[in-house]
């Protein structure tokens, strides 16, 4: 044999286990490289760290200049620095928060979150015939952000300093004063308080939000419970006074005036809490990542600052308490329509 074919022949002579050592296993390569594509499938885009891929749309449902709408844009100026990504409002207000939640819902992308109060999930159902949509099945809450500091303020002429007063004063002068308030169930709850202590007053109807202050101030109506920013022109003029703040703790703008709970007229105590919303499709990890991203903005001492000074309370930017606050907003007005219906209130 020569020395040529010795050599060529070695590869040939090797014992079989060691053959089957070197043999690649090719079907186990396949399966893994098969569950990896499987996984990376199923893997949420909300899921990558890519996310946001684009400008992200945030559609509330109030006018611009709103109480509400300011905080959204505060939100949205800190989440496009945290995403690197911008991060624009849409305003679509009307309705009780209807209009918006319909638009939100008709055009939703993972790129595209709804900015609402509680009250346009548990009372708004209550007050449009045929809507186009369920919102306890088609919306999901994603993170609490603010309450807005609401408030109940008189007519400065009037002979009133607290809320007793002001029951004393009603029932000496029955259907001689007006009030008006803020929409939903800011309305509804005072409307339940006259009910409940038997009191007459006029409600006045509103277009213009700005209106109901100034005229409170010149004393064409006497009470006005609606949000600190709506109310605290004629307060700051000396021509009305607050009696009370509406939510459940003591607004950091207001440290000398005490809530209704406080007072003992937990009747009239509202949460006002707003948040951020998603649709059904969204998955879960996105919206947990958003929920993150907003309770550090939340935490955030500039935020809560700006949020402090434009009459909000700021929340801790979970999921739970928006579910917990709705909750609350659905139970309390179903004991108020056990007083006033709701679709003609006077």
């Amino acid at each position: 044999m020569s020395r040529h074919q010795a050599t060529t022949s070695t590869p040939t002579s090797r014992p079989a286990r060691v053959q089957a050592r070197l043999r690649p296993n090719v079907g186990g390569v396949l399966l893994i490289g098969a569950v990896a594509w499987i996984l990376l499938l199923a893997l949420p885009r909300a899921a990558k760290a890519d996310w946001p891929e684009r400008t992200v749309k945030i559609v509330v449902t109030f006018a611009p200049g709103s109480a509400n709408d300011a905080a959204a844009r505060i939100f949205a100026d800190a989440l496009s620095r945290t995403w690197q990504k911008a991060v624009v409002v849409e305003n679509k207000p009307g309705a009780e928060g209807t209009i918006g939640v319909g638009s939100f819902l008709a055009s939703q992308d993972d790129h595209t979150l709804l900015y609402t109060v509680g009250g346009s999930i548990s009372v708004a159902p209550l007050l449009v015939d045929r809507l186009a949509f369920d919102v306890d099945r088609d919306l999901v809450p994603i993170a609490a952000t603010t309450e807005i500091v609401l408030t109940l303020a008189v007519n400065g002429a009037l002979p009133v300093h607290d809320i007793p007063d002001l029951i004393r004063e009603l029932k000496a002068h029955p259907d001689q004063y007006a009030w008006t308030s803020g929409p939903g169930l800011v309305r509804f709850t005072f409307a339940a308080f006259l009910k409940r202590h038997d009191l007459r007053m006029t409600y006045v109807a509103y277009r213009d939000a700005a209106q109901p202050q100034a005229d409170l101030g010149e004393g064409r109506i006497q009470a006005l419970m609606t949000s600190l920013t709506a109310s605290s022109s004629p307060v700051q003029a000396g021509k009305a006074r607050f009696l009370a703040v509406v939510n459940p703790a003591r607004a950091a703008g207001l440290p000398d005036v005490a809530t209704v709970r406080e007072l003992g007229y937990r009747e009239l105590e509202i949460d006002g809490l707003g948040g951020f919303f998603g649709g059904k499709a969204m998955s879960d990890p996105l919206r947990k990542r958003i929920a993150a991203d907003v309770a550090a903005i939340c935490r955030d001492g500039e935020v809560r600052r700006k949020l402090e000074a434009g009459g909000h309370i700021v929340l801790g930017g979970t999921a739970e308490e928006l579910h917990a606050g709705i909750g609350r907003q659905k139970k309390s007005i179903a004991e108020i329509m056990k007083l006033v219906d709701i679709r003609n209130t006077q």
